[in-house]
């Protein structure tokens, strides 16, 4: 569990948890329950994904393997790589792809968003280790190769790409078209914004807010040409690029519990969670992190430390205790813009690329991850 937890205590007897999703709540709750359970962590990849670094590995050459941890040296028989298609409550199972049924007693659902690459991996849903680390690659050589880059979309993940792109090739022309006026998170304050639209101004990125792209679907994405293709906005302006890359915005992963627990999804597909994290009208099935309808920002870090308080209170529960509810946490985002800059906010409270590069920009959070999967960090490969 987290950091300072004392010896953890009994949990819930006879327990047969599956855990459906490994991202960054996925896995903290597998290491949460292994060794003290019946466990079984479900996902269709063959390893996890540090998607807070995709951005990095989608501009670095040789980046990639730093990216994507296989599940099975840190789990074992632990894992199981497979594609949940369903949720049968009558029965206590989730539901392969291939008809096969996994039983439990208690069910943790940390399915997480989606989105279009290189932001998100995940299409195919099957993608392996050894393709991730291709298709990263393959971007990189994109990127490497164009001179005159747009990047659709100034989200969080927009704005990350953009300023890794300018920091590592100060030649290249770099549009970054938003169809809003604030960057990022809207709930950001005015001086975050301020400051983030500042330093990718000083990288030389061409920021162009208030104006949506109305041709994407007509222009071939992260796939560059040897002639300029023309990206169309809809107040008319127009713009030559060799490279078009989609950073258009997050959605539910909603696909393996749409079918069964549709009920108890809200308006954007997540599932409606009371404050224990347990889905409406159930007792034994948990949803958490960003599939999750608890009202604070979708973070890795919140994820974790969902997963951290649901194992507390099945020990609560073991123990016939009171469950300790979940107070959502107040607003924090911290965001590189490219390895040397970025910006943090928390609350009301603003602080600039120094602290932003610290905790963040600089090492992406790649040291952290692999050891909380307990393996080396590979070599770098260019």
């Amino acid at each position: 569990m987290g950091f300072g937890s004392s010896k953890p205590l009994p949990l819930p007897e006879n327990m047969n948890a599956v855990i459906v999703g490994g991202g960054y709540g996925g896995t903290q709750m597998a290491n949460n329950l292994k060794g003290r359970c019946n466990v079984i962590l479900i996902d269709p990849k063959d390893a996890f994904h540090h998607n807070m670094a995709a951005l990095r590995a989608a501009v670095e050459p040789g980046f990639a393997p730093k990216t994507l941890i296989p599940y099975q040296k840190t789990y074992g028989d632990v894992f199981k790589r497979g594609l949940v298609t369903s949720i049968n409550t009558d029965e206590n199972s989730v539901v392969l792809d291939t008809g096969e049924k996994v039983p439990f007693t208690h069910l943790f659902i940390a399915t997480g968003s989606r989105g279009p690459f290189p932001g998100k991996l995940v299409s195919p849903p099957k993608v392996s280790l050894e393709k991730g680390v291709e298709m990263y690659s393959n971007i990189a050589d994109q990127i490497k190769n164009a001179k005159d880059i747009v990047v659709v979309g100034g989200g969080a993940v927009g704005v990350e790409l953009a300023g890794e792109i300018a920091t590592d090739y100060k030649d290249k022309k770099v549009t970054l078209v938003h169809p809003h006026q604030r960057l990022a998170d809207p709930k950001t304050n005015d001086q975050f914004q301020d400051q983030i639209k500042s330093q990718l101004k000083d990288l030389g990125v061409n920021v162009l807010l208030g104006e949506r792209v109305s041709n994407l679907s007509e222009l071939p994405a992260c796939q560059t040409m040897s002639t300029l293709n023309t990206v169309k906005t809809d107040t008319g302006k127009e713009i030559g690029a060799d490279l078009v890359v989609p950073c258009t915005g997050l959605r539910t992963n909603t696909s393996a519990y749409e079918n069964g627990l549709a009920d108890k999804m809200d308006k954007d597909g997540c599932l409606k969670v009371n404050e224990y994290f347990q889905v409406e009208g159930t007792k034994n099935i948990y949803a958490f992190g960003d599939c999750a309808n608890v009202a604070e920002t979708k973070l890795a870090y919140n994820a974790g430390v969902h997963a951290d308080k649901i194992a507390k209170n099945l020990e609560n529960e073991a123990a016939g205790k009171q469950l300790a509810a979940y107070k959502p946490a107040n607003f924090f985002m911290a965001m590189s813009c490219g390895r040397n800059g970025g910006m943090m906010q928390m609350g009301g409270w603003v602080v600039g690329s120094f602290v932003a590069r610290r905790l963040k920009s600089g090492q992406v959070f790649v040291p952290m991850v692999w050891k909380k999967m307990g393996q080396p960090i590979p070599e770098s490969k260019p």
